[in-house]
């Protein structure tokens, strides 16, 4: 069976032609993506023919380097990885994509350092695009990836961010649930609390998207389980992103549909920069940094 969700990523991103740069070529499967990126027709930018010293004088005006001498700024942009932010902070690329051998923490701090956070964020997120093994069906989940513990205002954001990069990517409404242990109320803790205060405050912000919360899984999947656990729910059992309470249980989570379920786990994809840099799970395998790629020229 054809996936119509990655024909169609495919597709609108080659509309965008966009110059996409892949840092990492020293992995074998960046090799072997590039060279299929290639093939489909998009503009892949070598990070070898990228002169660094042309951005210099840009790196010394960032306030991260204030205290560092020439040598310091000289060598951080020897790393391939910033100099390819460097190239998409000056229009030379339109995305950037790293993480097969790049920590999360190394991509998300040079993204943060050089493009920044867009003025309408407070913090950089991140979602894993969920596609099931029938192509039938496509989640979000988040965050996956960056945020350890976020208080109830960083998962309000975390679930906005969710939702736009969802309808996005998929052209179909979100429907957002916050997930937790309890379901409206059936569970006291100051975890539940959290949560409960999240959903409340997404209310408040957005109440055109349609969310629930706090709810559980079963609950926010299932309208028979939706049903009997809650009356009237906005969502009946049809929700498409997930929010979870936490770093733990949101990786966990992605990772048991990947390697259990035979879901393909697009991502992470970072919400909430100035311009797309991307990371990649280092598990990837090439068919992901190729469809990841899409993604970030559809963020452009």
């Amino acid at each position: 069976m054809k996936n119509k969700f990655k024909e169609n990523i495919i597709s609108r991103a080659l509309e965008k032609k966009p110059k996409i740069i892949l840092p990492e070529l020293n992995d074998k499967r960046v090799l072997d993506a590039i060279a299929e990126l290639k093939n489909i027709g998009f503009n892949v930018i070598n990070p070898l023919d990228i002169n660094k010293d042309k951005y210099f004088s840009y790196a010394k005006n960032k306030k991260f380097t204030n205290n560092w001498t020439d040598q310091m700024i000289l060598e951080y942009l020897d790393c391939p990885l910033n100099k390819s932010i460097f190239a998409l902070e000056n229009g030379e690329a339109d995305c950037v994509i790293a993480g097969a051998i790049y920590k999360t923490s190394d991509v998300i701090r040079s993204a943060i350092r050089i493009v920044g956070i867009k003025d309408s964020n407070k913090w950089v997120s991140s979602v894993f695009i969920m596609l099931s093994p029938d192509n039938e069906n496509c989640f979000t989940f988040t965050d996956c990836g960056v945020i350890p513990d976020p208080s109830s205002e960083q998962l309000c954001d975390i679930g906005f961010s969710a939702s736009q990069i969802h309808e996005l990517l998929s052209n179909k409404k979100p429907k957002v649930a916050f997930l937790s242990f309890s379901t409206k109320g059936s569970a006291k803790h100051y975890k539940v609390k959290k949560v409960q205060d999240a959903a409340l405050l997404f209310g408040q912000r957005f109440p055109s998207i349609d969310y629930d919360g706090e709810i559980q899984f079963d609950a926010a999947i299932n309208s028979s389980v939706s049903n009997q656990k809650i009356k009237k729910s906005r969502l009946n059992g049809d929700a498409n992103v997930f929010v979870f309470p936490d770093l733990d249980s949101a990786n966990i989570s992605y990772k048991i549909s990947q390697y259990l379920a035979g879901y393909q786990a697009l991502g992470p994809i970072l919400v909430g920069l100035n311009k797309p840099v991307n990371d990649l799970s280092r598990g990837c395998n090439v068919d992901d940094i190729i469809y990841v790629s899409a993604i970030s020229a559809l963020q452009k």
